[in-house]
């Protein structure tokens, strides 16, 4: 059952942002060099955003930041996230993408963006499914490791394989998530350019802050995946308010229509 869950797990992280990057085409008319722009922000932002987290700790799970009390571990890990990719999101809108003012390119763009992340962790995935399942058929010493590094293989391996069979659709699922969330904390920061008032720039950071920290911290706690997945979908929901409540709103806060004028 985990062979056909996996799969269908790197089918939607793939899935769902090609999709809405269709259906912004075809609804919004919306610009191939907008919705790219939005992934090499992506991709630009952890540039900063790894190095980072890689300073403070935050990976691999033995540096200093593994001392800390798990509150500060998930607050410095949302932050670290929230004011990368919401600082980055901020000067592409500022000094590189000075056209992007309506309501549709703002989500266009923050398609892009969580698009970009959930291809690239997709990628990650199916690259992950397939050595797994290389291994589990050829066994793990197919890659002649160190006999003291075949114990921590095979350890990895029995983790992946051990997961309950729905875990990999809730992953899926959770891209389709954070998409949402991802072009709502879009519309934030663009507020922040065309109103010219950095509070709008604070509320995504802290938005991207909580969402983030509260997974991690929940992750930490050893929250089960539901509950932490629960939590994601009404952070979405959130998400998906922002979005509507924002469709109204313009640079001079006037109504603006979600047609494709300029997308």
């Amino acid at each position: 059952m985990l062979y056909l869950t996996y799969t269908l797990q790197v089918l939607m992280m793939l899935g769902f942002p090609v999709g809405l990057w269709l259906y912004l085409r075809r609804r919004l008319n919306a610009s191939w060099g907008l919705i790219w722009a939005g992934v090499l922000t992506f991709v630009a932002s952890q540039v900063v955003h790894l190095p980072l987290n890689g300073a403070l700790g935050l990976l691999g799970g033995g540096g200093r930041a593994a001392q800390w009390p798990h509150p500060w571990i998930a607050l410095a890990a949302g932050l670290s996230a929230g004011v990368c990719e919401e600082g980055a999101r901020y000067l592409v809108y500022r000094f590189w993408r000075k056209d992007a003012r309506s309501w549709a390119q703002g989500v266009t763009f923050g398609a892009g963006h969580g698009g970009g992340e959930a291809i690239i962790l997709g990628g990650v995935m199916a690259a992950s499914f397939v050595t797994m399942l290389a291994l589990k058929v050829l066994g793990p010493g197919v890659l002649h490791v160190p006999g003291d590094q075949l114990g921590v293989l095979q350890t990895q391996m029995d983790s992946f394989w051990s997961v309950p069979w729905y875990v990999p659709l809730l992953g899926g699922l959770e891209r389709a998530f954070a998409l949402t969330i991802q072009v709502a904390l879009s519309l934030l920061v663009l507020q922040s350019v065309v109103r010219r008032n950095g509070l709008w720039l604070l509320a995504a950071v802290g938005a991207h802050t909580l969402v983030d920290g509260t997974a991690v911290w929940m992750s930490l706690a050893h929250r089960s995946i539901l509950a932490i997945e629960g939590v994601v979908l009404l952070f979405a929901l959130g998400g998906l308010a922002i979005i509507f409540a924002l469709r109204t709103t313009s640079r001079e806060g006037t109504p603006i229509h979600a047609d494709a004028r300029g997308v």
